[in-house]
């Protein structure tokens, strides 16, 4: 893992100011984020519980907050990077750069996008953007995993271009189940 902060997060951050897809604008994530993070969560619960770790542990405020914590915390060594869309005073999703592995110049991404802006193009364009400035940072590789049966993350995978390489078998716990990622 990455453990040292080479200016990365800090040029991404200045950039997401000026981010929109679709209707939703992209902020960096802040603790005083947390009670629209958990509503967010709550009100989609249903789709993310079965594939989103955190989600499956995360019932309340002070949950919420020590997940953003801890989000922040890696954020601050330099290891991830974390974003949240929203839709005026919503918040619509979360976008991420899950690990960023500066040694063999790699970063794995992912998101969750609510079900209301769900199949509107909109995971993709922030992806996109998202892959484009890491790259662009100077990283030779960008990885994206989903549960092996996310349909919805897989074709989401393709249209941006990824390539299966395997299979990991029971690498994610989710919800006390082990969970294969491709």
């Amino acid at each position: 893992r990455c453990c040292r902060d080479d200016g990365l997060g800090e040029k991404l951050m200045q950039l997401v100011e000026h981010a929109t897809f679709a209707t939703l604008m992209l902020k960096p994530l802040q603790q005083q984020q947390a009670e629209a993070f958990l509503a967010h969560i709550n009100d989609n619960r249903d789709i993310y519980e079965e594939v989103i770790p955190f989600v499956s542990r995360t019932h309340n405020l002070a949950q919420m907050q020590t997940v953003i914590s801890a989000n922040l915390t890696r954020q601050s060594q330099g290891e991830a990077l974390f974003y949240t869309l929203w839709d005026g005073e919503v918040m619509a999703g979360y976008l991420l750069v899950r690990e960023i592995n500066r040694d063999a110049n790699w970063a794995e991404i992912g998101y969750m996008l609510g079900k209301q802006w769900q199949r509107q193009g909109i995971t993709t364009m922030a992806c996109r953007w998202l892959i484009e400035r890491l790259f662009a940072s100077g990283l030779d590789k960008i990885a994206l995993c989903c549960n092996d049966d996310n349909q919805g993350s897989i074709a989401i995978a393709e249209k941006l271009g990824f390539k299966l390489e395997g299979i990991l078998r029971q690498y994610f716990v989710v919800n006390g189940k082990r969970r294969n990622m491709c």
